[in-house]
């Protein structure tokens, strides 16, 4: 689990849970007999990961953390500014914020219910309390750290009480290269935006600067990317890229990937490579929606054969598939047979059965 984690760098984390957890999911694709257990062990025991923001909350390699000093700076000076924030935080947001440090340094962890709220009404999914406001401040600007998690609830406790002490932020040229080097090495191949844009540590500029001295060190390749429907693209591959591809043996077994899964997470890319318009329609009107509200693709090998709308069912142990979409140019019997593959897979893994509605998509 470790090694998967420091491999993809980062893996994203979810709330919903109309299937799994996105979180889970990514790790359920990639692992026969993963449990969640598994995933607090190395966050919450060896502190082997821990949760912050790259493009969205992650979970992420401890030995990136001095990297993240930058982000808690920057994220510091932001928020102490979003109007958004200090409407949250409440007009006294320097005093409570001092009052929730002063309670994790006396209490040790404690979560956002552990304080008290004042009485108002419900403002929805955004609707935090001060001391909530300045639980989430003080997390994003590296003060405090997730600790735990209390079913999907955090707990927050003193940062250097959960890392140790917490290392200097390395000079901001370092963090460019670091960052670059680090999405060249996952993706293989991109653009400067695609490698700006893999954890969101640097701007587009700086990525294209250090592309441009990269390549005439010979860190980095530059080549012409090929995109559906597009004339080809000049981009910057990892130099093994040829040595590399030839080395890649697909597995063949059947997948079902997480909306969030770090190979379709960059839905242009996605596009590009794959042939695979995807969207993710959770937060679009039910009578909008093309695909379903949890729609899942199918990957076989090389390709994305199929997308699968479903949920789990956890009172009657039952993961339930609505529909299945074949996509274009694959063959029919092949793509049912992958995608009812995948979703026996993961219905294994959550301990469910499946039951299918037996309807099909057209695509």
């Amino acid at each position: 689990m470790v090694r998967t984690v420091r491999e993809l760098g980062f893996v994203q984390v979810d709330s919903i849970a109309a299937v799994e957890r996105a979180h889970h999911l990514i790790l359920h694709a990639r692992h026969d007999g993963y449990t969640h257990a598994h995933l607090a062990h190395i966050l919450e025991r060896s502190r082997q990961a821990f949760e912050h923001w790259t493009h969205d909350a992650s979970v992420i390699r401890a030995d990136w953390l001095p990297w993240w000093t930058h982000r808690f700076e920057t994220s510091r000076a932001r928020l102490a500014q979003s109007t958004w924030m200090r409407e949250r935080l409440g007009p006294r947001w320097r005093s409570t914020v001092r009052e929730v440090r002063a309670a994790l340094e006396e209490r040790g962890p404690l979560a956002s219910r552990d304080f008290p709220r004042p009485p108002r009404a419900s403002e929805g999914w955004w609707d935090w309390s001060p001391h909530k406001a300045a639980l989430e401040y003080l997390w994003r600007a590296g003060e405090v750290a997730v600790h735990s998690r209390r079913g999907f609830e955090k707990l927050y406790d003193l940062a250097e009480r959960v890392h140790g002490p917490m290392p200097a932020p390395p000079a901001r040229e370092e963090l460019v290269a670091w960052a670059c080097r680090a999405a060249i090495e996952r993706l293989g191949a991109g653009t400067p935006r695609e490698f700006a844009q893999f954890m969101h540590a640097v701007t587009v500029e700086e990525a294209r600067a250090w592309c441009a001295s990269a390549a005439t060190l010979g860190e980095v390749e530059p080549v012409l990317l090929e995109r559906l429907g597009r004339t080809p693209v000049a981009g910057y591959a990892n130099p093994r890229w040829k040595r590399d591809a030839e080395a890649i043996q697909p597995d063949p077994t059947p997948r079902l990937l997480a909306p969030f899964d770090p190979l379709i997470r960059d839905r242009a890319r996605l596009l590009g490579l794959f042939a695979f318009d995807y969207r993710f329609e959770a937060f679009v009107p039910a009578a909008r929606r093309v695909h379903g509200y949890y729609t899942m693709p199918v990957l076989a090998g090389e390709r994305l054969v199929a997308r699968v709308d479903l949920s789990s069912d956890r009172a009657e142990g039952v993961l339930r598939v609505a529909r299945t979409w074949t996509e274009a140019g694959v063959s029919g019997p092949a793509a049912k047979r992958a995608t009812l593959a995948a979703c026996e897979r993961l219905a294994t893994q959550l301990a469910l059965s499946l039951q299918c509605a037996g309807r099909r998509g057209a695509r």
